[in-house]
């Protein structure tokens, strides 16, 4: 016979089931899809309130303000760094450690930024160091839920007997249904709960803009060495042919909802030698203020001053290198009003020459970039307001249409629930033997008392709860009959016969000889000397002692009990023949 879970452990399992899921999506790791990354403090620089060995867990975030304890990636260092926005300068963050008396060198941008502090737990360290790769969680956490599931099916496959099956009883179709209606709503419920204690609106994002800077030279070149009689932009300048380089640089303020823009601007040229660290400052455009979102400006700069400033130089201080530095410096101080925000920000690009003795060409660092042109992005807060989302296991759901899908899916699964709740209250105030069937009805076996073997020793138990405990340590299933509108519960092993009766009270009246409900039946047979004769009405079925059934005159449609109870007398039959 098969048996079937208890169900408070099958609520245990969805319930563990749901917990899981819990954890995952608030703790899902962001290389899985997540919003959430761990990190291992290693150093004393956020002191006195982090350590080393604690475990900071942060989570991305749309926003960062000052203040916020951050993890970002530093691209000059190559790692992640945990330290704290102090301050914004423009599109990028001020960082400094609470234990630093400097500024970090690297200033991230918010897509730099892995996400601000969101746990802090301290003085795990190494016991908890295979956590630093976030996919060693998500691990633990399947495992965790694997091993919840197979315990359930292990057990479940140890106690199926496939000789036998039967159908499940109207109480295993109730809680077929009652357990994945009851794990939704708490799905939904939990849904609901963290989208209303979020905000439906937020601070708009901030509006980006962006700076950009082009230059562009020429110079009277000769046609025998370049092309053209010119030289142009990107091709190498020699003084011996030319002493003048224009140069120039166009400006240009580029981004939505810009107003009023104005600012001032002025060139110059650097002589440096980067070795040594010396430099000699060039003015080739005072201070000017224009109004617009661009502008250019035109200078020319004598290459022959520049030949003759480092010959100078290394006359008088015996400096000699073969390569120097020319840099061509715009410097601009912009103001504008964006979205009616007053913003200030300034760009400094520069375009860089190398030059030795014969001529002078640019200097690429990125054979990729183009030293020509230069850009600067930047942002401004907004004033204004829009629909805050969650970011949800790589979703980004509005917090209203979580709202709504919460509400919908409670709707859809607490009411098919209450129902269910509302039928079984019903059936358990009806009679207790529609509580046993809708609460054990995937144990019980209806049969025919021909299918009972002989009470050799029968106990009684007060609790069907009992009955089914003992039903599942037996592997077996209860089997169930009635009798004269007494329902008996069995449950037979071992040689012992476990029974739990059920009197119905709406027709113990017409019974006319009482059923023994503590004591054995047969043994009640046998202590009465009862002459098995069966009454049959269209609705029941009436045991008539000897005495009763002489006093009628005819006994319709009657014959013996073997209808009732064939086991038990042919059992008492031989036991009798043999006194």
């Amino acid at each position: 016979m098969q048996l079937n879970k208890n169900p408070s452990t099958t609520v245990t399992t969805l319930l563990s089931l749901a917990l899981v899921v819990i954890i995952w999506v608030a703790f899902a790791p962001t290389q899985l899809g997540g919003q959430v990354s761990y990190v291992i403090v290693d150093g004393n620089s956020m002191e006195t309130g982090f350590h080393l060995g604690d475990l900071v867990v942060v989570r991305r975030a749309l926003t960062y303000q000052v203040g916020d304890a951050v993890t970002y990636q530093n691209a000059e260092l190559g790692h992640y760094v945990f330290h704290r926005i102090v301050s914004v300068n423009a599109d990028h963050f001020v960082i400094k450690g609470d234990h630093n008396s400097w500024f970090d060198s690297y200033q991230p941008t918010q897509a730099e930024i892995v996400g601000k502090l969101w746990v802090h737990i301290p003085k795990l360290g190494k016991a908890i160091e295979w956590l630093r790769l976030p996919i060693n969680l998500a691990i633990a956490v399947i495992l965790i839920g694997g091993s919840l599931m197979s315990n359930m099916l292990i057990q479940s496959s140890q106690h199926k007997k496939p000789e036998t099956r039967s159908l499940p009883k109207f109480g295993g179709v109730l809680e077929l249904a009652l357990y994945p209606l009851g794990f939704l709503v708490l799905i939904f419920l939990g849904l609901g709960i963290f989208a209303f204690t979020r905000p439906l609106t937020r601070a708009a994002d901030n509006i980006l803009y962006q700076q950009d800077g082009n230059f562009f030279y020429s110079a009277t070149g000769t046609p025998q060495i370049y092309d053209t009689d010119t030289v142009r932009s990107g091709e190498p300048v020699f003084p011996k042919l030319t002493c003048f380089l224009n140069v120039g640089f166009a400006y240009n303020l580029i981004g939505a909802q810009l107003q009023q823009v104005s600012g001032q601007q002025q060139l110059s040229a650097l002589v440096m030698d980067e070795q040594s660290g010396w430099q000699r400052t060039i003015p080739m455009v005072s201070a000017t203020l224009f109004t617009g979102n661009s502008y250019m400006t035109m200078a020319t700069l004598d290459l022959c001053q520049v030949e003759a400033l480092v010959a100078l130089v290394e006359k008088e201080t015996g400096l000699h290198q073969n390569v120097y530095t020319l840099k061509i410096v715009p410097h601009v101080d912009v103001m504008a009003k964006i979205a009616g925000n007053d913003v200030q920000d300034s760009f400094e690009p520069s375009l860089s020459f190398k030059f030795d003795e014969v001529h002078f060409y640019l200097a690429t660092v990125n054979a990729q970039e183009n030293p020509l042109h230069s850009i600067k992005q930047g942002s401004s807060s907004s004033s204004n307001t829009q629909a805050n989302i969650l970011p949800l296991l790589g979703l980004k759901p509005s917090v209203q249409a979580m709202r709504a899908s919460a509400l919908i899916g409670l709707g859809l699964t607490l009411g098919p629930l209450l129902s269910i709740v509302l039928h079984i209250y019903n059936k358990t105030q009806q009679s207790q033997q529609a509580l046993i069937q809708l609460k054990y009805g995937a144990l019980l076996m209806d049969v025919h008392e021909r299918v009972v073997e002989p009470l050799s020793t029968a106990i009684d138990v007060h609790r069907i709860e009992d009955l089914a405990r003992i039903a599942e340590r037996q592997n077996t299933m209860i089997l169930h009959m009635a009798l004269n509108y007494v329902d008996y519960y069995l449950v037979q092993g071992n040689g012992m016969t476990y029974r739990y009766t059920v009197g119905n009270n709406n027709h113990r009246d017409n019974v006319v000889l009482d059923e023994p409900v503590h004591r054995d039946i047969r043994d009640y047979m046998l202590s009465h000397n009862v002459n098995r004769i069966i009454d049959t009405e269209s609705n029941c079925e009436i045991i008539l002692p000897d005495e009763i059934s002489t006093k009628r005159n005819i006994i319709h449609n009657s014959q013996p009990v073997e209808k009732v109870m064939l086991s038990y007398s042919i059992n008492i039959s031989k036991r009798t023949s043999n006194s």
